[in-house]
């Protein structure tokens, strides 16, 4: 099988490449009226309705080669101050083309304004990173920075909510937690134009998810090569290393891109448990979870095949593979009587070894009928395997009984597959544009659950603790959307449906089996008062469907007295999203309203006769969120840009407690990010950048979580023309994220004190090579159903 797998392959290249070498090579040399070589001339080519069909520069010699396409009707030939060349591929190209110097003065200087760091839009807030020294850095630091963006430990959230969608280019990347956070540290920053934070996805964009992150990719393509190889050291605690490297090659009729990365070493997360029962006894733990990993290895290729200048072909992949990780802790815990004095402990050792496989494989096919006609379809198929092992042993020395010890001893075998196909069709141009599209998707996953232990003196198999999940998922999703500009209006509303069948079976429960078919109305409006202020109005509704894992039934044990539970008869949440807006220039300020219908999410509660600590997944009653976001950016000459970005509001939630009463739980607070970018020296692009994040404290469920603030420095400069970047990076310089959550209510009574080890500094080197004037283009492919894995 491999071996016709291979052989396949080799014949797609050789005829790509045969159908390249079949056309005539036009090279030559591009020159000024001194004869002198101009480096990086731009180059054009046009068909004969005077559209872009490729451009490429020049090399460092003024030397250019390509293949001529049936396609191509006119050369042009163009660079800053010099008279733009043209030529008719009927025409006989010369070998030697001279441009001619614009023969004019300049009478004033022109200056070259950068966009601002961030921009709202009437559906999107956009953080353009391009000129600040994060783009030295990697896709998971500029998410992190991200205004509105929280990011603790592998969460990242908006606003406080998780249920958030992540693409690239409105790519889904096919992975979460740690996956996605190894992934997007080897993401190149430099190559990352901006940041959309989408609060209000219109519906073109899966109604999955409270908010959508798209990291947009520059989209220029010039012909040629263009490579990076770079290595980061990191150190907080521990150190943890990481290798990289990018490469695409751009062709006549293919483009070729791929990159890698290879992470190890070791991270660790400190957590204080404290658990206070109605008798009075406090229970305190002190948990310290140092994780080995030794070798995270993380990769993407994508291969465009332009069958002419209508269709494209795209076939890709990605993946993220975990070899393992190993972490053994041992947890004392302290059992104290309501005096304060410690009567009982018990100690918990815990060997965990963990790895991780997943796959992802697309195809996209893109076609465009006329510049105002264009379909997308898209499929792609993921595959995700994950086995996690653990060895418990708890010495027991309890007041009144003899010393003592438990063993038990899980596996947790997880397997997913997931397959999307989607189509979408666009008419219109700027003016007015009309969408409409559809999706099916269909996921299996099964979870097998093993637990053993020694309760009668020899190590055995568990049936009443262990557990088989199946889950089957299909979903059927249609929408279309219509774009209206007038002088000084825009209008954007549309209309999306998706009906949802879901299937489930769990070892000892009968089957539950749930469907629904749900309306998902998207509106947007904008109105320009004058050049410089405008108005917008928006509202969106939205869905969270439940993680598949969150649905399992079976206990997950921490240890001998905590453990986590998921709900098979989890409801989806619905969310209403309201928004005024008004912008003055770049400064903004926006009112919104939130509406949440069984938000899911875990809650905790201790069961006082076994003094057992369970964490559940559920959905609460509802959420409220009033709040105003306020934008405001200033330049103060042009070495300095300042930016601050506040979100004051007031959020409660409501919840049913053990004793089947209503509680709400609400906080009124201030969340707020704060940038300065410096020039130091523009020459060598060296830049730094200091940003402050702060957070009130805030709620969630039943979780009381206390206030949250870092300061991080980042700073990079260039060398050797560019071909070079350093990168230094201090986190958390005051080392002040830590926080607490609380749950207080009725009879319950706990908290954790959480730190995630994030004071450090990172070094990071990076090389490039090939022709830099290559960047990325923008492929679309809507993949948003993984993140529930």
């Amino acid at each position: 099988m491999k071996r016709i797998v291979i052989l396949w392959w080799l014949l797609l290249l050789s005829t790509i490449f045969y159908a390249q070498s079949s056309t005539t090579a036009v090279k030559g040399i591009v020159v000024s009226e001194k004869e002198e070589p101009l480096a990086f001339v731009t180059i054009i080519a046009k068909d004969v309705h005077d559209d872009v069909v490729k451009s490429m520069y020049t090399d460092e010699l003024g030397a250019f080669e390509f293949f001529v396409l049936e396609e191509f009707n006119q050369l042009e030939f163009s660079y800053i101050g010099f008279k733009t060349k043209q030529y008719l591929m009927s025409d006989s190209i010369p070998d030697i083309i001279e441009l001619e110097s614009v023969d004019s003065v300049l009478d004033e200087l022109t200056i070259i304004a950068k966009k601002p760091m961030v921009k709202r839009e009437v559906d999107r807030l956009i953080f353009n990173v391009e000129d600040s020294p994060l783009a030295s850095t990697n896709a998971w630091e500029i998410l992190s920075q991200t205004p509105g963006v929280s990011a603790i430990g592998d969460q990242l959230s908006i606003r406080g909510k998780e249920s958030i969608l992540v693409t690239i280019n409105d790519k889904k990347v096919m992975l979460t937690g740690d996956q996605l956070k190894d992934l997007l540290e080897g993401t190149d920053g430099s190559l990352v134009e901006a940041v959309e934070v989408i609060t209000n996805p219109p519906a073109k964009y899966d109604a999955q998810g409270s908010a959508v992150l798209n990291i947009k990719l520059k989209k220029e393509v010039a012909l040629g090569y263009k490579g990076s190889v770079g290595s980061k050291y990191k150190q907080t605690t521990y150190a943890f290393n990481t290798l990289s490297t990018q490469h695409t090659y751009t062709g006549e009729k293919i483009n070729l891109s791929g990159s890698y990365s290879f992470a190890n070493g070791k991270s660790v997360r400190y957590n204080r448990d404290n658990v206070i029962y109605e008798n009075g006894d406090r229970w305190d733990s002190d948990f310290k979870r140092m994780n080995k990993s030794h070798g995270k290895h993380s990769f993407q290729t994508a291969l465009d095949v332009k069958i002419d200048t209508t269709l494209t072909l795209t076939i890709g992949g990605d993946g993220f593979i975990n070899e393992l990780t190993k972490g053994d802790y041992v947890i004392p815990t302290l059992i104290y009587n309501k005096e304060g004095v410690v009567e009982s402990n018990y100690t918990t050792s815990i060997s965990k070894r963990a790895n991780m496989d997943t796959y992802t494989l697309y195809t996209l096919l893109d076609k465009k009928f006329s510049k105002k006609k264009h379909l997308l379809w898209s499929s792609y198929f993921t595959y995700d395997l994950r086995d996690d092992n653990q060895d418990v042993l708890t010495l027991l020395n309890f007041k009144g009984e003899l010393p003592s010890e438990r063993f038990y001893a899980t596996k947790d075998t997880q397997r997913a597959r997931l397959f999307v196909s989607g189509i979408d069709y666009t008419i219109g141009g700027e003016s007015s544009k009309w969408e409409l599209g559809g999706k099916y998707s269909i996921v299996k996953a099964l979870y097998d659950l093993d637990f053993y232990d020694k309760s009668d003196g020899n190590l055995g198999y568990r049936r009443e603790k262990s557990n088989n999940y199946d889950y089957q998922e299909l979903n059927w999703a249609g929408y279309t959307s219509y774009t209206q500009n007038w002088e000084k209006w825009q209008l954007k509303a549309g209309l999306r449906g998706e009906y949802s069948i879901i299937q489930t079976s769990t070892s000892g429960i009968d089957a539950n089996d749930q469907s629904y078919f749900k309306v998902f109305p998207t509106f947007y409006l904008k109105r320009d008062l004058t050049e410089e202020q405008s108005l917008t109005f928006s509202y969106g509704k939205r869905i969270y469907r439940p993680s598949y894992s969150w649905m399992n039934p079976a206990k997950s044990f921490y240890n001998l007295f905590s453990y986590f539970k998921g709900d098979p008869n989890l409801k989806p949440t619905i969310s209403h999203n309201f928004s005024i807006g008004y912008d003055y220039n770049y400064w903004s300020v926006e009112a919104m309203y939130n509406h949440e219908i069984n938000p899911v999410m875990e809650i905790s509660f201790q069961e006082e006769d076994t003094n057992t600590l369970v964490y559940h997944m559920t959905n609460i009653d509802r959420r409220r969120q009033l709040g105003l976001v306020l934008n405001t950016p200033y330049k103060v000459g042009d070495w300095l840009l300042l930016n601050s970005y506040f979100i004051v509001g007031y959020q409660e939630d409501y919840f049913y407690g053990e004793d089947k009463k209503l509680y709400k739980n609400d906080a009124f607070g201030v969340m707020g990010r704060l940038f300065a970018s410096v020039d130091l020296h523009k020459k060598s692009n060296w830049k730094a950048m200091m940003t402050y994040t702060y957070s009130s404290p805030s709620v969630q469920g039943t979780f009381q979580i206390s206030s949250y603030q870092r300061t991080d420095l980042t700073m990079s400069r260039e060398f050797l023309v560019g071909r070079l970047v350093a990168n230094l990076y201090v986190y958390n310089i005051f080392g002040s994220d830590r926080q607490i959550i609380k749950t207080q209510y009725a009879n319950q009574n706990n908290y954790f004190k959480d730190y995630r080890d994030t004071q450090g500094f990172a070094i990071s080197l990076k090389y490039n090579f090939g022709n830099q004037k290559i960047k990325y283009e923008d492929k679309e492919i809507d993949m948003k159903d993984k993140d529930r894995l």
